[in-house]
């Protein structure tokens, strides 16, 4: 049985502070969304999911056949042309089907909510937030039975058109929910109890919350957020908090599902970065959360802003290898072979530069190797940053800005990000970092082009330094 008593002083540690503080930024790694006013906080991230399903709609590469402003929501003018278009690219077709998605999946108005639920909930209610704080007596069928049909109408909310097109009901829904995630178990004493009680009722949950991610666009969004407040222990000996186990299960199928338009795969793949940076998460499952977003970046023809998040949590595997078979340093090596291949943005190339300063590493890796190899991507962005019409354009600064983490730390206590720090004692390292500074300093800064003389110096760094061996695990093959 639960330990359960009337009152208490004690402080919740579950996620208490994250309710409060918590801001939900664009999937958009690079663009967060300073908020100030907390009370609008879900209405900006609203504006934003809607912004960012609008991306594929409305991408340069395809003005021919996208929609425009008049036409959102409706199938794209010139579809003959457009379907000879997509014949003769496959970039064309790939983003003509991206848009059906989304498009299909903003026409869905699949309430999960009957008038059944709704009564039960409005009958249940008072015993509800009652068992949330206090806990289910083990063996007891009724209030089991209340908590799942009050946990049914809180997820089931979030599915409602009506419910959808108002945004003060949409985002009270989500915060009632966020709530009874936070204070579940608040007065169970007993630290096993009142983990046992948050695994029933993150298992209750469970189901709903898939029958969310197949419905319309705002259910995804907001079942993939909240799953972020499926914690179950608070944090131990300096490790993240304890997560529903079957969390990461969640991610994995999102981001494998053909039928999962990237604009949703986005959203998971930024709740990844969240989940691994707040999470206790065992090696064996930050290799498979590893494996699925390494698998998404070589899909060809993603959106860059897809393909930049997926990277963004890649730099939170701090698990440095393979833990069977071929035991390779499987994060550096997708990132390595994202800077190779020339026909990516080069914004993401950067990216994934930045990934090599910060994922997990052990002895083996060599960073004179990775230094060199990113000092030869940095030549490459400032001779592009020159020859660009818009200086200007943000891509340029968050180039220079990704390619500085790869060798620095971004903020005073992370002593083991940046090859400065990992290899601290390399003389490569450190020349390397001092001839790339100018020209990265150059594209942060926005104001001029790059200096022949530095581009100059650079250049000759990267001849007189290129290591003999480029191989820079033993497991990995050689860089070209």
């Amino acid at each position: 049985m639960f330990v359960r008593f009337r009152s208490t002083n004690r402080e919740e540690w579950d996620d208490r502070q994250i309710v409060e503080t918590r801001r939900l930024t664009d999937v958009v790694e690079s663009m967060p969304v300073e908020v100030t006013d907390k009370s609008q906080v879900f209405r900006n991230w609203l504006t934003i999911l809607a912004t960012f399903c609008l991306l594929l709609a409305v991408a340069a590469d395809a003005l021919a056949t996208q929609e425009s402003a008049d036409t959102e929501g409706g199938d794209p003018p010139n579809q003959a042309g457009a379907a000879s278009v997509a014949n003769n690219n496959p970039a064309t077709a790939y983003l003509l089907e991206q848009q059906k998605l989304v498009r299909d999946l903003r026409r869905l108005q699949k309430s999960l909510l009957t008038p059944e639920i709704v009564a039960g909930f409005g009958s249940e209610n008072r015993a509800y937030r009652g068992l949330l704080r206090t806990g289910v007596r083990r063996g007891n069928a009724r209030e089991l039975e209340i908590l799942q049909t009050c946990l049914k109408y809180r997820a089931y909310s979030l599915s409602d058109p009506t419910i959808q097109k108002d945004p003060g009901l949409f985002e009270a829904s989500f915060k009632n929910l966020l709530r009874d995630l936070s204070s579940a178990g608040a007065q169970i004493l007993n630290a096993g109890d009142k983990q046992r009680y948050r695994e029933l009722l993150c298992g209750e949950l469970l189901p709903f919350f898939n029958e969310l991610l197949e419905n319309n666009l705002y259910s995804r969004s907001a079942a993939l957020e909240l799953l972020l407040d499926f914690g179950v222990a608070p944090a131990r000996s300096n490790r993240g908090i304890i997560m529903y186990d079957q969390m990461d299960d969640i991610l994995v199928k999102v981001l494998s599902d053909v039928a999962q338009p990237d604009v949703v795969k986005t959203r998971a793949a930024n709740v990844c970065k969240k989940f691994l940076q707040k999470a206790d998460v065992t090696p064996l499952v930050q290799i498979t959360l590893a494996n699925t977003l390494i698998s998404e970046l070589q899909r060809p023809f993603t959106a860059v802003a897809y393909q930049n998040t997926l990277l963004s949590a890649l730099d939170e595997i701090d698990t440095p290898r393979e833990l069977v078979g071929q035991k390779r340093a499987i994060v550096m090596l997708a990132a390595t072979t994202i800077i190779e291949d020339n026909t990516r943005d080069i914004l993401i190339r950067c990216r994934a530069a930045r990934v090599l300063g910060r994922c997990g590493f052990d002895s083996s890796i060599d960073f004179d190797v990775l230094a060199w190899k990113v000092g030869q991507l940095t030549l490459e962005s400032g001779v592009r940053f020159n020859q660009a019409k818009n200086k200007k354009a943000p891509k340029w600064q968050l180039c220079g800005w990704h390619l500085y983490l790869a060798f620095h730390h971004e903020k005073k206590k992370e002593t083991e990000k940046g090859f400065l720090n990992r290899a601290d004692k390399s003389k490569l390292v450190r020349s390397g970092y001092e001839a790339s500074l100018p020209v990265m300093v150059k594209m942060m800064r926005q104001d001029g082009a790059v200096s022949a003389t530095s581009l100059n110096a650079l250049n000759g760094w990267e001849g007189k330094n290129k290591p003999a061996n480029l191989k820079f695990d033993p497991a990995s093959p050689a860089l070209k």
